[in-house]
């Protein structure tokens, strides 16, 4: 999605590339941002919008985190050729899926991926940032149905499922500041949802 309109006068940032860890971690935290410290956003600083730019293939453009002090920090997919490969066949194709939380602080995106049997990139990491840094990433090993904040941006739940077949989504609630699960529900393969008794924030993520 392209921007409505982007000021000609911000300030443009690159936050760098960390490397993908191993499909059977969770969750994990990144290091501290290598970005200076003199070109962060202020620390008062709130983010207005998060989009990504439209590509004219399966790649997406980068991704810009745009603060009302008009700093526009930047995600960009480095060369093909230097980007890294999760798996023989699997390399990282955009961004989709970002959010703002309530908060205005934390934002969130998933990482989508170029898999072999796959004619289309599918989203595999689901990636946190906040303040000028990239504070968490989570996967499962299945790929990101649909996520949400909850709590103004101290969790996010995520629901994870199989790229095809009519398997129940497993429905996750994680800590930001952490990275720890904090609830798990499943939905039901008969009917084909969550039942009744699962928890509030999982049936608000089924709506989504």
């Amino acid at each position: 999605m392209k921007p409505d309109s982007l000021l000609p006068w911000v300030t443009v940032l690159a936050l760098s590339e960390y490397s993908v860890a191993q499909a059977q971690d969770q969750q994990s935290a990144l290091p501290a941002s290598t970005l200076p410290a003199s070109v962060q956003p202020a620390a008062d600083a709130k983010v207005i919008k998060v989009f990504v730019e439209d590509a004219d293939c399966d790649e997406t453009g980068p991704l810009h985190i745009v603060y009302d002090d008009a700093v526009d920090v930047v995600e960009k997919l480095p060369p093909k050729e230097q980007r890294k490969v999760r798996y023989p066949g699997e390399i990282q194709e955009g961004f989709a899926k970002p959010q703002v939380a309530r908060d205005k602080e934390t934002v969130g995106w998933t990482k989508t991926y170029d898999h072999c049997c796959q004619s289309y990139p599918i989203p595999r990491i689901l990636t946190l940032y906040r303040s000028g840094r990239i504070i968490r990433r989570i996967q499962q090993g299945q790929i990101v149905w649909s996520w949400m904040f909850v709590a103004g941006g101290k969790r996010v739940a995520v629901e994870w499922g199989p790229t095809h077949g009519t398997a129940a989504g497993d429905y996750q609630l994680y800590a930001v500041q952490t990275g720890r699960m904090l609830s798990e529900a499943y939905g039901d393969e008969v009917i084909q949802k969550l039942d009744r008794n699962a928890p509030n924030w999982a049936k608000r993520l089924e709506k989504v």
